[in-house]
């Protein structure tokens, strides 16, 4: 009898269709990305779970995620991108879909500081009531400091509680590598609050080469029970053969020091069941 496929959850992955690009968009891929597209590459590396990831090009246009969430409600999660005027009932319709958290995609955006007016912080305590978290993705060498500007400001809007922080793509550390401030700020971050990372998307980086450095810096600061992967599929503007090698590699532990099974199983599914609210059970049918 073959053995059942071990789960793995992909944390970070994009579904869009071949439509329009939001007005400020800064480029948009000339494909689309289907959902059974992204399934016969994760389900190469086990038995797969995941989570849709609005892209940038696409704005605060959701319509796209939320019909994914929608065909698999088990399997799949999602984090939107939306703007303070966000309705309530457009944040009950995300959420019963299965989004979990917004996506703060600062990335080269001088305006960044406006997540510090009060529309923003009125919107941060609104997500927080529905149990979601943020999740940040900056330029290189950018992190440490819109982390801590994040940091504050969701001090300011929450009265009680924490609210999660997710960092995309390693934390998009700079030149200085394990050296940048990104990992003090997010370990003084996770004295008041969780700080998750995703392993994911090192060609992203100032320094591809050097994920596995990174991965094991990550180790040491926010610990196993933290750490995340994710394929970044398509791989918008780093379209490769190779994209799928590096998928398999970083979804067991990527990092300089061998692993044990806890931790490849951490990495793999157990800390997104617990983010994101998977119902896993290894080797059960659905």
């Amino acid at each position: 009898m073959n053995q059942p496929a071990t789960p793995v959850v992909d944390c970070h992955f994009h579904i869009f269709d071949a439509g329009p690009a939001a007005p400020a968009a800064r480029y948009r891929p000339p494909y689309a990305a289907s959902l059974h597209e992204w399934q016969r590459l994760a389900g190469g590396l086990g038995d797969p779970f995941g989570v849709v990831v609005q892209t940038s090009f696409l704005g605060t246009d959701n319509a796209a995620l939320l019909a994914a969430l929608r065909t698999m409600p088990a399997r799949l999660r999602g984090v939107a991108v939306v703007d303070p005027g966000v309705s309530d009932a457009a944040l009950r319709e995300l959420d019963d879909a299965g989004v979990r958290g917004i996506r703060l995609n600062l990335y080269r955006d001088p305006g960044w500081r406006r997540i510090g007016t009060a529309p923003w912080r009125a919107l941060f305590a609104r997500i927080a009531a529905l149990g979601w978290h943020v999740e940040l993705h900056t330029d290189n060498g950018d992190g440490s400091t819109v982390l801590a500007a994040l940091d504050a400001e969701l001090d300011a809007a929450l009265s009680e509680g924490d609210m999660p922080v997710v960092l995309d793509h390693f934390g998009r550390p700079g030149a200085a590598g394990v050296a940048d401030p990104v990992f003090s700020v997010a370990a003084a971050v996770r004295e008041r609050r969780q700080v998750w990372v995703k392993c994911s998307a090192p060609y992203r980086l100032v320094a591809p080469g050097a994920w596995r450095e990174l991965a094991q810096r990550w180790l040491e600061v926010v610990g196993a029970d933290r750490l995340l992967w994710g394929s970044d599929w398509p791989w918008t503007n780093h379209e490769a053969a190779e994209r799928a090698g590096e998928c398999s590699e970083l979804s067991g532990w990527p990092g300089t020091a061998p692993a044990d099974a806890s931790l490849n199983e951490a990495l793999r599914w157990r800390n997104a069941a617990a983010l994101y609210g998977f119902a896993i059970a290894p080797g059960a049918a659905d």
